[in-house]
């Protein structure tokens, strides 16, 4: 480490391709990583585009104790599950969007802070979702019919050139209103404005009475890269995309290497220690 390396406070964590394994399990590697931050008094926080119910059991197994982020920081719970903060789209805003995606051949769903909806709940795309999340979608008739706030709009589809060009075309017709990444090549998240990635790492270090510069990150996809420019440390996944590789200081091993731990021994534990 270069003697201008950030003392690191605080951890943050992307949890598919990330922390979780090819398998969608914690391994024992990374369970003992993230002990051993512990006892360095760094904790460990997830922050994920999953819903808080499909992030909490991952909370409750590395013995987590403070605030984690989903919907890519469109929501900020406890782990006890408490709601603490919550970005949600206005009624106008998931109307402009049903209008300007319904003539696409894509599946759209929605996510509040309890739970996912579906207009058809047996399609693959849905069915892979399931098994990713551990979570069971409600179906309903029209989702335009949906009357509570929506915290996120999904739009997915096996044609991953279009949700590729989607990512990059919809956010001039919103203004700067939303926030659009993919988290798959399959999946573009659309979140309100300030449901990022990279106000999560302000919004956690804050809540962790840190500094952005004092926060370590690892992520491996597009809707990690607003967290990797922010942090003082950013870490990339080995199987990330060169674009998300381009834009962190250092990148590890893949998953099923055991990366993440390979990053808190290699990287994050030696800055924790020069505090």
């Amino acid at each position: 480490m270069s003697d201008t390396a950030p003392i690191i406070k605080l951890v943050l964590s992307d949890m598919d391709g990330t922390i979780l394994g090819p398998d969608k399990r914690l391994s024992p590697a990374t369970c003992k990583a993230v002990e051993q931050l512990a006892a360095h008094h760094v904790p460990v926080a997830l922050v994920s585009a999953r819903l808080p119910a499909a992030i909490l059991p991952y909370v409750r197994q590395l013995g987590l104790k403070g605030p984690c982020a989903g919907f890519n920081g469109g929501v900020f719970f406890s782990p006890d599950g408490t709601i603490l903060k919550s970005y949600r789209f206005p009624p106008e805003d998931v109307t402009a969007l049903l209008a300007r995606l319904a003539p696409l051949p894509v599946e759209l769903w929605f996510q509040t802070e309890r739970e996912w909806l579906v207009g058809d709940a047996s399609t693959a795309l849905v069915q892979r979702e399931q098994n990713l999340t551990g979570i069971t979608p409600r179906e309903v008739a029209e989702l335009s019919s949906h009357d509570e706030a929506v915290n996120r709009v999904m739009v997915c589809s096996e044609d991953t050139a279009l949700i590729a060009r989607l990512e990059a075309e919809l956010p001039a017709s919103f203004g700067g209103r939303a926030s659009m990444l993919r988290s798959a090549p399959h999946k573009l998240n659309i979140t309100p404005a300030l449901a990022n990635k990279g106000d999560a790492v302000r919004e956690l270090a804050q809540l962790y009475g840190v500094t952005p510069q004092n926060v370590a990150v690892l992520g491996d996809a597009p809707n990690d890269l607003p967290m990797l420019s922010v942090a003082g440390m950013s870490i990339a996944m080995g199987q990330a995309p060169e674009g998300v590789k381009a834009q962190a200081r250092y990148v590890t091993k893949t998953p099923a290497e055991d990366g993440w731990a390979y990053a808190a021994e290699r990287f994050i534990i030696p800055a924790a220690l020069s505090q």
